[in-house]
């Protein structure tokens, strides 16, 4: 850390992350005018005691809808867009042919910023005339609430696109971290209010014993890997391992975070948000529309989605084919397997058996908050700790990579020709 604060350009960008990040939360905080801010504050207040699902809607968007602040709607209309832009770009051959274009990326960049405001403005009435119907609006109310709360999509789309170019990490994750970040402790405090002051000591105890479990047992599955030996010949030339060292081939374990455990979250909570926004939606009571999250068919259904979501996912964690055609045009082989297609089926079968334990370890994961905050007497926080894990590793490892990267274009600068170290 001192190397990196001697860095200046550490520093620049690391200040301005922050001011961007402390702008974002200021608007986050800030109410839409024509809005009453007392009962607003009331009502939200409630809903997140009274509810669970109301509790995690407000971990998701920084506090903001419930509130109807100005960047109330957080970084959701971007990632919507982001999403609508993936399945657009390959369906579309004018998108298609531009995204390959060298300077193509920005403008569908654009694009998506365009789409992100558009959606931001749907979202934004639909939450006015929500809000409206409950009656904490106060005089054309519902105009201003929407039209603040478009304004606030673009300027969170503005704060994306400036940290992401001139701050540390992705523009996204690091304001949806930041909102998830400023809402957690404010869920734990509520325990106390609702459980008790056992039951909140005993929850403000499980929590980072779970988080530091969790952050472990991740970090060893990520950073493990199988290694499959390689032979080159002992006359080539120019590609020949040094004497003395042993070639192999990493076949990580893992490398997608939580995601599975994510989007098992996701699945399990979808019906109890459906059945909440419906035309004359209340409390819903019934299996999935109200889930327990310390009961045991929610755990066990959280387990199976986690497994399935893993194992249903693509295996990314190493390009067989073109290990293979690499290992053929430097001569290698790996020892009892025929270069080529073999080759490519061995690591293929390789990488299956390296990562068959994987969805059950996450599956484990994604347990084990729950069930130990159902012990705990706070069994609905187990969701919430897994959102800010899964929403933090992938920040932090994203982050500390850039800042080392910056101290060591610092330390070599003067070995660097001019000007390569500006980008």
């Amino acid at each position: 850390m001192r190397a990196l604060l001697r860095t200046p350009r550490f520093r620049t960008k690391l200040l301005f992350t922050v001011a961007a990040v402390l702008l974002y939360r200021l608007g986050q905080n800030v109410p839409s005018p024509g809005t009453d801010v007392p009962a607003l504050r009331d009502a939200a207040a409630a809903a997140v005691r009274d509810d669970p699902v109301y509790a995690l809607l407000d971990l998701l968007t920084g506090g903001g809808p419930l509130r109807l602040s100005v960047l109330g709607l957080g970084v959701f209309p971007h990632v919507a867009a982001a999403v609508a832009m993936g399945f657009l770009t390959p369906a579309i051959p004018r998108l298609r042919a531009l995204a390959a274009e060298p300077r193509g990326a920005a403008r569908v960049g654009r694009y998506v910023d365009v789409l992100a405001v558009a959606t931001g403005a749907a979202m934004g009435t639909a939450v006015a005339i929500a809000a409206h119907e409950r009656g904490v609006l106060t005089g054309p109310g519902p105009v201003a609430v929407a039209a603040s709360m478009t304004a606030g999509t673009a300027v969170t789309a503005w704060l994306i696109r400036l940290v992401a170019a001139r701050g540390f990490g992705h523009g996204v994750a690091l304001l949806f971290f930041t909102q998830v970040c400023a809402v957690f402790p404010g869920l734990l405090w509520d325990v106390r209010e609702t459980e008790g002051t056992g039951t909140f000591a005993a929850a403000l105890a499980v929590v980072p014993l779970t988080a530091l479990l969790t952050v472990t047992t991740l970090i060893v599955l990520t950073q493990a890997e199988r290694r499959v030996p390689v032979q080159y010949p002992r006359r080539m030339v120019g590609v020949r391992a040094p004497r003395g060292e042993k070639v192999h081939i990493p076949v990580p374990l893992h490398r997608t975070g939580l995601r599975a455990v994510l989007i098992a979250l996701a699945l399990l909570h979808l019906p109890a948000l459906a059945a909440r926004v419906r035309p004359g939606g209340g409390l819903p009571d019934g299996l999935w529309t109200a889930p327990q999250h310390g009961s045991t068919w929610f755990m066990l259904a959280l387990f199976a989605l986690t497994v399935l979501a893993k194992a249903a996912s693509p295996l990314k964690t190493l390009d067989v084919d073109g290990t293979a055609n690499r290992l053929t045009r430097e001569g290698a082989f790996v020892p009892g397997i025929r270069p080529g297609r073999p080759t490519a089926d061995y690591l293929a079968y390789v990488r299956s058996r390296a990562g068959f334990a994987t969805p059950l370890v996450l599956g484990a994961l994604a347990v084990l908050p729950h069930a130990a905050l159902a012990g705990a007497g706070a069994p609905h926080l187990g969701t919430s700790v897994l959102i800010v894990l899964g929403a933090g590793l992938g920040t932090a490892t994203r982050t500390t990579r850039q800042a080392v990267l910056e101290q060591k274009l610092h330390e070599y600068a003067p070995y660097l020709p001019a000007g390569s170290t500006k980008n």
